[in-house]
């Protein structure tokens, strides 16, 4: 509202026009109604500051997707330079001299003591199989008598070739070696029984295991070492180191084939005579009539 000079008060807008929030309408205020009121406009650094963030994070998340991408990469390449490291050390390495190996072959002392092995080994069998075969002659008594009689006999036998696989440097346990050769031979005399027949072999066997267990022991040596006075071959796995093989496998002799001589080249056959050449019968000759 305004004053003119007779001090009345003008109004300085129609009715129902607004003004800095209140309606002038015959000296009646209203409040602002709330529908016209506005959101106060966002700051320009607070975009900025939000834009910045996410691009922040999309970098973030980038980089440690690149370094996930890259970490099978690098064991891989580290195993490959260990690979080559080893691969020239190894050639750089000087090789061993190779150690050349013991002779296959016994000394007397070894060689005698596989035989009592074998005369031991056979007479535990007997003792075994024929018990029930022949149970009046007890031949698996005759066995352990002889093991108790000949104790310190067996005893330096089996030092001889436990000695002797240590010697031969064949790799392995010595005495596990010994017990496998035992039992190996054990195997191959049963089956030797098999073969001939269990009766016929404890018929045999038991009355020679008799034999055997009274024998003294410089009767044992000499069957043992002295294969001439004692008047049989002796078996084993290995030839004796001062004795030259005379019997060996036959060599092999490359034989040369005579070329056959190249065939007869077939005589050529004489080019046929050229038959005489035939004039051709005309053929009937039609005479149009005039």
């Amino acid at each position: 509202m305004g004053q003119n000079a007779s001090g009345r008060q003008i109004p300085l807008t129609g009715h129902g026009v607004r003004v800095e929030g209140r309606r002038l309408s015959g000296g009646r205020r209203s409040r602002p109604s709330p529908s016209y009121r506005t959101a106060p406009t966002e700051p320009l650094m607070s975009r900025q500051r939000a834009a910045l963030r996410l691009s922040l994070k999309a970098l973030t998340g980038a980089a440690v997707l690149g370094a996930l991408l890259a970490l099978p990469v690098a064991p891989a390449s580290a195993a490959t330079a260990k690979e080559a490291a080893k691969t020239a050390a190894a050639k750089a390495r000087p090789t061993k001299a190779s150690v050349p190996a013991a002779p296959a072959c016994y000394n007397r002392t070894e060689h005698a003591a596989e035989q009592m092995m074998r005369l031991h080994t056979e007479m535990m069998v007997v003792g075994l199989t024929c018990r029930t075969v022949v149970p009046d002659k007890k031949p698996f008594d005759i066995y352990k008598d002889f093991s108790v009689k000949n104790r310190a006999l067996l005893s330096n036998s089996e030092a001889s070739l436990i000695s002797y696989y240590k010697r031969s440097g064949s790799g392995g346990n010595a005495t596990r070696q010994f017990d496998m050769f035992r039992t190996e031979l054990a195997n191959e005399i049963s089956r030797r029984a098999a073969t001939i027949g269990i009766p016929q072999y404890c018929a045999n066997f038991v009355e020679r295991s008799a034999v055997a267990k009274d024998l003294t022991p410089d009767d044992l040596r000499t069957l043992t070492s002295d294969e001439k006075n004692a008047g049989l071959m002796h078996l084993a796995s290995r030839p004796l180191c001062d004795v030259k093989v005379v019997s060996g496998p036959d060599p092999v002799f490359a034989v040369a084939q005579a070329t056959p001589a190249p065939k007869a080249a077939a005589k050529a056959k004489p080019p046929a005579k050229p038959k005489p050449k035939v004039a051709a019968v005309p053929a009937k000759q039609s005479v149009a009539a005039r």
